[in-house]
């Protein structure tokens, strides 16, 4: 029934479905890979159905599947369905993650800052004894230093602000469940570039 309402509702009139259709020709043109062309399909076929997205919102996505590699696109759809993972299955969706910690870090990092995806930040507290003959070497970090009553040592306690790496991720769907780490934008951005079809 749903899906009969969604075929029902296409309109190849539509100036956002056309416009759409023509940016897409023009990301498909310098496009190879399966997986990004599928996802450029989905999005021509999402702009041909109603939906609450604006045109600009729109413009944005497609902007973005241009910009991503298929990795940003794989990593944020297994992060929207984090919870569907166990954890051979998530690591078997990362083949190459021993040689690229640092690739799907930036990755991370990037999807986090088109505000995605969330990452949780993590404060830990670090406890240093420090012998009272040794200046301190100035530290860029914020310390707090305080002296115990008839010690001859100073301890340090610094807080250091950690933002969740491609390891804590993995690590927490070994450990923990998880939800969905797509924020509001994310979770519209998935569903734009998702078969409607289906």
């Amino acid at each position: 029934m749903i899906l009969q309402q969604k075929i029902e509702a296409v309109s190849f009139d539509n100036p956002t479905f056309k416009t759409t259709f023509k940016k897409a020709i023009r990301i498909d043109d310098c496009e190879h890979q399966q997986e990004k062309l599928e996802v450029l399909r989905n999005a021509v076929l999402n702009s041909a159905i109603p939906n609450s997205l604006k045109d600009d919102i729109q413009a944005i996505f497609l902007k973005w599947i241009d910009e991503f590699t298929v990795s940003h696109i794989r990593l944020l759809r297994m992060l929207h369905y984090i919870d569907n993972y166990n954890y051979e299955e998530f690591l078997a969706n990362l083949q190459d993650l021993e040689e690229n910690h640092s690739f799907y870090n930036q990755i991370l990092k990037q999807l986090n800052d088109k505000e995605l995806i969330e990452l949780i930040e993590v404060y830990k507290n670090f406890k240093e004894e420090k012998s009272p003959f040794i200046s301190p070497v100035p530290q860029p970090i914020v310390a707090t230093s305080f002296s115990l009553a008839n010690q001859i040592e100073e301890i340090d306690v610094r807080t250091v602000k950690y933002t969740e790496d491609i390891d804590s991720i993995i690590s927490n769907v070994k450990y923990k469940s998880q939800k969905s780490r797509t924020t509001d934008l994310g979770k519209q951005f998935i569903q734009f570039i998702e078969n409607p079809i289906v």
